[in-house]
């Protein structure tokens, strides 16, 4: 004779313990699969900035300076003559095609190549405006959260022949020095050595940057050389380029030239100064067209942002360093020792 065996079902307690267990193991997991997400969207930055250090230093070894940044002021300034070092490098980043469409006697919308009308759609005969619409892969931070294009670009028309513009945006910026005129964190009155350029002392760090890049509008124009890196700081010592994040400035477009430098005058990472509610993001992106106090370096990664030396290597910088010591590795000639230690 056969016997059937009962077989006792889960009770609801016990149910709802394992439910209770499996929800407390994947709180625990959740932050560590974050964790590790971001270090790997962070190693990808830190290799987009070594491309970028190493596309610099090949310009360098083929021209004998690093590359060119500079542009002309007067009417539509976006029209004039003008180049960035993000676009001088395009070659060395494999990026010879786009390069190769670019006209340089023209500006943003007079290019005659689209019928004497600019197309910035037109991908047939791309125009000065189509190239500066395109968004390129090495010049955004995985951990960013936009898709390499965006308006409301400083210094730009927010629309061409009725169509509304995004243009490329940059995660990365040279560094114009420690030298700044401007804001809450102006060197005012020329504070040695923090205001020492190639130029005499100023605080203009715009267009007379103690940086390897500044902005530099005609006739003096960014074009720094290994041996004035070496002369002075020595390259290890002094920034090349750093991160930026596009929606908490408005200059920071790979195209311009007064997009892509960015100064150590203001700390890493910091605060809005034009309002402050709080909530620090929406602070920021409300502030994004205060370029006085947001010309600057800041970074989606938490703690601190990546940056290549003029050396070539690239290391993170904590957001908590001090302030002398960030400044005095964004001149390239002040002549102060650096503690490299404090952020390692």
């Amino acid at each position: 004779m056969s016997h059937s065996v009962r077989r006792r079902a889960f009770t609801l307690v016990e149910l709802l313990v394992v439910i209770a267990i499996i929800g407390i193991l994947v709180a625990l997991l959740l932050p560590a699969v974050q964790a590790a997400r971001e270090a790997a969207r962070r190693m990808q930055c830190t290799n987009n900035l070594k491309q970028i250090a190493l596309a610099a230093h090949n310009y360098h070894d083929t021209y004998h300076k690093f590359p060119l940044n500079y542009g002309t002021w007067g009417g539509n300034t976006y029209d004039n003559p003008s180049t960035s070092w993000l676009v001088q490098i395009l070659p060395f980043m494999e990026q010879q095609p786009l390069y190769d469409k670019i006209d340089f006697r023209y500006g943003l919308t007079t290019d005659p190549r689209y019928g004497g009308v600019t197309g910035v759609g037109n991908t047939v005969m791309p125009t000065n405006g189509w190239v500066y619409t395109q968004p390129l892969p090495g010049y955004i931070c995985p951990s960013d959260t936009h898709n390499g294009k965006m308006g409301s670009r400083a210094n730009m028309p927010g629309s061409i022949n009725g169509q509304a513009v995004e243009y490329g945006v940059t995660n990365y910026k040279g560094c114009a020095g420690s030298n700044w005129a401007w804001g809450a964190f102006a060197a005012n009155g020329g504070v040695l050595p923090w205001t020492v350029t190639p130029f005499g002392n100023s605080n203009n760090g715009l267009d007379r940057g103690n940086g390897i890049f500044f902005r530099g509008s005609t006739p003096v124009v960014s074009q720094t050389k290994i041996a004035d890196v070496q002369a002075v700081d020595g390259t290890s010592n002094t920034f090349l380029a750093g991160e930026a994040i596009p929606r908490y400035c408005t200059h920071t477009h790979w195209w311009w030239f007064n997009g892509v430098t960015a100064t150590t005058a203001v700390p890493l990472n910091a605060n809005a100064v034009c309002t402050n509610t709080g909530n620090k993001n929406a602070d920021l992106m409300s502030c994004w067209g205060d370029w006085p106090n947001n010309y600057s370096f800041m970074s989606r990664h938490p703690g601190g942002a990546n940056f290549a030396f003029a050396d070539g290597r690239v290391t993170f910088v904590p957001e908590i360093v001090d302030i002398r010591t960030y400044q005095a590795m964004g001149n390239m000639m002040d002549g102060v020792p650096v503690d490299l230690s404090s952020i390692k």
